[in-house]
């Protein structure tokens, strides 16, 4: 897909002076005549996903309306499919084109905020008071050094985080048990591979990581990356993989990918197939998605599948909430976990790009619009509640993304059997749950790589060529390839990586 910067608009509000103006009526003067003849600004922006098919043109309008009359500026948007993020973001970064840039754990965010790709919002912050008060605080959680370089999605408390999507009236149809354990999970994607033999049930390479999940989620918490720490001891970190149960976890993958239940091409598939898979469903070739997030699976999967099989039922198994539910925390508000949206250092105008983040999490207008479209054409309001009915699923809008606000969304209506899903998790259990576990252990730490450069470098590396085959099930014998993997991370600098995050760990422990 090829990025690019639309042109800079040279837009001005026309001013007409005529000689024959009406009685009573104030002539402008000289400074009234420079404000309007002011050209108008314009920014570009990425997001991710597709744009609705019609409305976009209804859309900017509106926008336009508003950013003009705001900030004498108007905002544009391209697009990246979200099988594509990860190498786009890096390319649209480079290209210096965008004034604002979507980024979070998936995309290295931290790394390029290292290399200064983005604006520090701390000494602007001061001209945006709403935005500040809005956040309350958390603003100081998602800095690293003492620098902002993004805006936060805003996650209220409540469980849908990563979990398997699956079609429920197949598990009925099939007499298999209610998924809510590993056991009744596997026994799932054995039978749905049995039934759809055409179509692995895993084409997402980042499979392994809820994998591992749902096979430690009571005995680890994931650290950093390739370290865990036991949940009884939350600040002794170890190498995951020295633990027996990275072996366990590689041999099921294994196991699954010889059973045809990974996809044997899984090595060359995209960081995220989560396109391709809504579109093997859509077309009845899979019943299941098996790491997706639960907020994607609602705003992108549910409205077209059922509009395409409305007889189908489907269900969720939540990692977290239904596993582990001692591992439901309150949202994690820092870098390390959180989408955002920065403003790019080439910006010309970052106070104006801060100022339309202020509006578009304070003001409803601007939030409705950049989050679910123009009403009529995008989406209804029916009942104080977003409602898709009679919209075609091509003229859905997808949010900005980074820009989700929990305290600023409209509640949006389901089919009955996913709208009871969503209330369990969001509004009644999964708000409970989260307030009374209180937040995790490392809430308030940042993993500071800066010393580690040449590790890091190293063992990205070994990541590609010997962690992922193993992780994905890869491996002719486990216990070769899981002794080289060893002797290539300890070459490549994994003892000082796991010392320097032991001695960060050991103050905040203190």
């Amino acid at each position: 897909m090829r990025l690019f910067r639309i042109a800079p608009a040279l837009l001005t509000i026309p001013v007409v002076l005529s000689g024959c103006m009406g009685q009573g009526e104030k002539t402008p003067d000289a400074a009234e005549v420079t404000e309007a003849a002011k050209p108008v600004i314009q920014l570009n922006a990425i997001t991710m996903g597709n744009p609705p098919a019609s409305g976009m043109d209804s859309f900017y309008k509106q926008l336009d309306e508003l950013t003009i009359r705001d900030f004498g500026a108007t905002v544009r948007f391209d697009f990246i499919p979200w099988d594509e993020e990860k190498s786009n973001i890096g390319m649209a970064i480079a290209s210096k084109k965008y004034d604002f840039y979507v980024g979070g754990p998936w995309s290295d965010f931290k790394s390029f905020a290292a290399k200064n790709a983005f604006v520090d919002l701390t000494p602007l912050l001061g001209e945006v008071p709403a935005l500040v008060e809005h956040y309350k605080g958390m603003l100081e959680q998602m800095k690293i050094d003492g620098k902002l370089y993004g805006i936060p999605q805003l996650n209220v408390p409540g469980a849908g985080r990563e979990g398997m999507f699956y079609r429920e009236d197949l598990r009925k149809k099939w007499q298999l048990p209610e998924i809510k354990d590993f056991s009744a999970m596997e026994q799932y994607l054995y039978k749905a591979k049995e039934e759809f033999p055409d179509t692995p049930m895993i084409i997402d390479k980042r499979y392994s990581d809820n994998l591992w999940l749902a096979l430690t989620g009571d005995k680890y918490y994931s650290v950093a990356e390739f370290a865990v720490a036991p949940i009884n001891d939350p600040y002794k970190v170890i190498s995951m993989f020295d633990t027996q149960e990275y072996k366990q976890m590689a041999a099921k993958a294994k196991e699954w990918y010889d059973a045809g239940i990974v996809d044997h091409d899984i090595l060359g598939a995209q960081e995220n197939e989560t396109t391709k898979t809504l579109a093997l469903m859509k077309e009845n070739k899979k019943p299941l998605e098996f790491n997706n997030h639960f907020g994607a699976i609602s705003n992108s999967y549910i409205s077209a599948l059922k509009a395409a099989y409305p007889e189908q039922e489907y269900g969720w198994m939540d990692y977290q909430f239904d596993m582990f539910p001692n591992s439901l925390f309150l949202p994690n508000t820092s870098a390390n976990t959180t989408t955002q949206i920065s403003i790019g250092s080439n910006s010309l105008h970052p106070d104006i790009a801060l100022k339309i983040l202020e509006k578009a999490h304070t003001d409803q207008t601007y939030y409705n619009l950049l989050v679910y479209g123009v009403e009529g054409e995008n989406y209804k309001l029916q009942g104080g509640r977003i409602s898709y009915d009679g919209i075609k699923e091509e003229n859905k809008k997808q949010a900005w993304t980074g820009v989700i606000d929990g305290y600023m969304n409209v509640p949006v209506r389901y089919p009955q059997e996913w709208q009871t899903i969503v209330d369990k998790l969001t509004v009644t259990k999964g708000p409970k749950l989260a307030e009374k576990n209180g937040v995790d252990p490392y809430q308030n730490f940042l993993f500071d790589t800066s010393s580690l450069f040449d590790e890091l470098s190293s063992l990205e590396t070994v990541q590609e060529q010997y962690i992922q085959p193993l992780n994905l099930g890869i491996s002719k014998d486990i216990d070769s390839d899981l002794a080289t993997l060893k002797q290539k991370l300890k070459e490549a600098g994994i003892d000082r990586y796991m010392k320097e995050l032991q001695e960060q760990l050991d103050q905040i422990a203190r």
